[in-house]
């Protein structure tokens, strides 16, 4: 069986479905990541918004080139084909008149600039010449969670583009879903009532494999974690307490 994880950013599939991942290769299913926001920024003046993103990662010279390796590490390192893209982060994007549309965390986590470079439709038709059409493989993209505008893009790109080329399922984006009520939010707005829900059940290999292999992106442990000794213990607490009948889990939402 075919699984094709659609990533916003350098991290996110990992972050969210990692034990579901570790889950499929040790099945022997071939499992393909597409990173989709992970070109390099633009030479010339860059906005103050994602040089203070420089910052928190720790001021690299090359900055997506280095966000890439990492995911490449991680991901590689659980047997995932990595297939980056080289569409621009929303930091970096400038609209056609050469505004710059998302400056700070309220417009990055607002909604999606009426003049963003980057639709929905392109995004899908991009994609679409990415995915196998001998096959059916199963699809996953991000549910939303969390309003981050790259992640709406995505979702919204699969949600009404990419629907019915692919078994199409959404997963919860970590770690926006552990605000309480952030999931229940995206499903709301994304009409997901009729989806079907479903727990995936994970082994204690399964969360300790995803743990190992976040360790590698370490210009974002101190953005996400506050630090890379935080983070084993929430993601171990997040997958005990997003379905605590199952134990231990991640959740994904089948599309009707």
């Amino acid at each position: 069986m075919n699984h094709i994880y659609l990533s916003p950013h350098p991290d996110d599939a990992l972050l969210s479905c990692g034990g579901a991942i570790h889950r499929q290769i040790r099945a022997g299913d071939a499992v393909r990541v597409i990173t989709l926001f992970a070109g390099d920024p633009p030479h010339g003046t860059l906005s103050p918004f994602a040089l203070e993103q420089h910052q928190h990662w720790g001021h690299p010279p090359i900055p997506m080139a280095l966000r890439r390796a990492e995911d490449a590490a991680a991901l590689i390192r659980l047997g995932v084909q990595v297939q980056p893209l080289d569409l621009l982060d929303a930091v970096y994007r400038s609209t056609p008149d050469g505004r710059w549309p998302y400056t700070d965390l309220a417009t990055l986590f607002g909604e999606v600039h009426p003049e963003d470079p980057v639709t929905a439709l392109d995004l899908a038709e991009r994609v679409s010449t990415l995915l196998p059409v001998e096959e059916r493989s199963t699809l996953y993209a991000p549910l939303g969670v969390g309003h981050h505008v790259d992640h709406l893009i995505v979702h919204r790109a699969a949600r009404d583009h990419l629907v019915g080329m692919h078994r199409l399922a959404f997963y919860e984006d970590y770690p926006y879903a552990e605000e309480t009520g952030a999931t229940e939010a995206a499903l709301q707005t994304a009409g997901a009532d009729q989806w079907t829900a479903h727990v995936v059940s994970l082994d204690p290999d399964d969360v300790a494999a995803k743990v190992s292999a976040l360790a590698h992106y370490r210009t974002q442990l101190p953005v996400l974690f506050d630090g890379a000794e935080a983070m084993p213990n929430r993601i171990w607490a997040f997958a005990a307490q997003c379905c605590p009948a199952a134990g231990l889990a991640e959740r994904i939402w089948w599309h009707r």
